[in-house]
């Protein structure tokens, strides 16, 4: 069974990315990258199938109900052009903190915008000036590098009381603003994701009510924290689109490329080099899948969940491109013979999604902090089951993140680290053994606590993010999902530094092969 068949649906309706014209397919795409347009077709084309409806909870008249859907659907566009699905879901991305903290009347004005199609735009790391006014707020100062702001109806803006020092979310219905109050900056043209709009805006003595308080005065870290939680889980999507795409287009350049007597994707090296990525892909889509269902189920473990998911995916996929790059050679940079050039796209795309909200560094010191959770009682490793179970029902979203924990939750996914090995070992010895060698270095830097910071704490953050991820896939596995590459992918993530075996390799190459035969995208879940 098929347990996105909403994806599926869009990928239907948007047919075939190959043809030389119309929205979201790669020409268009590519012709939009170089003009640095907006994608106007492409969005009124997402529009028009009911897009904006996933990205408004059921319960304000949408119909997002799991994120893990929402993960499938903006992977489909994704795989199309990153660009067009980043600014397509960006009033998903601004409204997070409306769906955590917003009043009901925030959240109407929210979805109905949202629904009618209007964009909204997100500013939380660059405070502005927010001085108590009667009724409201006075606004001063600038944020930079946004995208939307010039054509956003709402942004969601911090605001710092000079005189106290807390801060406070705050959102501002821009069509509201005396004109007088503000002022749009100019676009700042980026390497990736070309066709958004990124600008500033500055206020100049800008009253905003206090019905625009997003939860509570001053309480704008926490809300802030909850929020870049639930928007990291996602944000892997974008990543998985441009692995994919960037996979099937080099398999398909090198299928046909010439060298010596032969073919490019018969050399050993090259068919080794498409598996290891064919192989990070599989194991990226099923890291990602069980983080936003752990987010939906167990939002306490979000802290940990998320930084998982947004440190290892988005670094796969960009390290896999660049390993691809390396492959093609300099022909990849052209722009007329292949898939309309779409690869160099999707490489400088995918560059975007490792710094966006959350840089590596601040993920592997964000899990580094968590690990003391690790040297104190164990959790229960049972509450993490129902995550990883093939069919998985979770409370319809945003249900149950009002809760969400900012740090220090027990981690009942490494609590059954123990059981797991004893249970991969029948099946997968090796496995089981390097997870349970892992396993016990990351208890150690659990006792040790480096400094989120310091080298040692990287590190061991990285462990950490390698280790969770490597229990993800084994229980799945062990619930009842089918992932024939399990053993290969459990080397993959915990000794990076070496190669695939060779058996192992020519089989993803093969099964990639296959699935490229189809001329379709790769599909979005497959059987248990």
């Amino acid at each position: 069974m098929n347990p996105f068949p909403t994806a599926e649906a869009l990928e239907h309706t948007l047919g075939d990315p190959h043809l030389p014209d119309g929205p979201l397919t790669y020409a268009a795409a590519m012709a939009g990258d170089r003009a640095e347009r907006w994608p106007h077709a492409s969005l009124d084309r997402l529009r028009g199938w009911g897009y904006p409806a996933f990205l408004v909870p059921a319960a304000r008249g949408g119909r997002l109900t799991s994120l893990e859907e929402l993960l499938a659907l903006v992977r489909v566009v994704a795989r199309r052009d990153p660009a067009a699905a980043l600014i397509a879901t960006s009033p998903w991305l601004a409204g997070v903190p409306v769906w955590l903290a917003g009043t009901p009347a925030q959240q109407r004005a929210h979805a109905e915008a949202t629904l009618r199609g209007q964009l909204s735009a997100l500013a939380l790391h660059e405070p502005l000036t927010a001085r108590p006014a009667d009724g409201g707020y006075r606004l001063d100062g600038g944020v930079t590098l946004v995208s939307n702001v010039r054509l956003a109806r709402f942004a969601v803006l911090t605001g710092r009381d000079p005189a106290t020092g807390g801060s406070t979310l705050l959102l501002a219905d821009l069509d509201q603003l005396p004109s007088a109050g503000y002022e749009l900056l100019p676009r700042v043209p980026t390497h990736g994701v070309r066709g958004a709009d990124v600008a500033g805006i500055r206020f100049h003595g800008a009253f905003v009510p206090a019905s625009a308080v997003l939860g509570r005065p001053g309480g704008a870290g926490a809300l802030i924290s909850r929020s870049l939680t639930t928007i990291r889980t996602l944000l892997p999507a974008f990543s998985l689109g441009a692995l994919e795409t960037g996979l099937r287009c080099a398999h398909d350049f090198l299928r046909h490329q010439r060298v010596h007597r032969g073919r490019a994707v018969d050399l050993p090296s090259v068919r080794a080099e498409l598996a290891a990525a064919c192989l990070d892909l599989r194991l990226a889509e099923a890291v990602a899948h069980s983080c936003a269902r752990l987010l939906q189920q167990l939002p306490a473990l979000a802290p940990i969940s998320s930084a998982v998911a947004k440190y290892l995916i988005p670094h796969l996929a960009e390290q896999r491109l660049r390993r691809l790059a390396g492959v093609l050679g300099a022909r990849y940079l052209l722009r007329q013979d292949h898939w309309s050039g779409i690869f160099d796209k999707v490489l400088r795309d995918a560059r975007l999604f490792v710094l966006l909200h959350g840089a590596a560094h601040d993920m592997l010191g964000a899990l580094a902090a968590q690990l003391p959770c690790l040297a104190g009682p164990a959790a229960d490793p049972r509450r993490a089951d129902p995550a990883f179970l093939p069919v998985s029902a979770a409370p319809p979203y945003p249900m149950g993140l009002r809760a969400l924990a900012v740090a220090g939750a027990a981690d009942p996914v490494t609590a059954g680290l123990d059981e797991v090995c004893t249970a991969l070992r029948s099946r997968a010895p090796e496995a089981a053994a390097q997870l349970h060698a892992e396993g016990v270095r990351l208890r150690a830097d659990a006792y040790e606590a480096p400094g989120p910071r310091t080298e040692r704490g990287q590190r061991a953050g990285e462990r950490y993010a390698r280790v969770f991820a490597a229990l993800c896939l084994a229980r799945r596995h062990l619930a009842g999902e089918r992932l024939p590459w399990l053993t290969p992918a459990l080397a993959a993530l915990l000794r990076p530094d070496l190669p695939l075996p060779g058996d192992a390799a020519e089989s993803l190459f093969l099964e990639l092969a296959t699935e490229c035969s189809r001329r379709r995208a790769l599909p979005l879940s497959r059987p248990a």
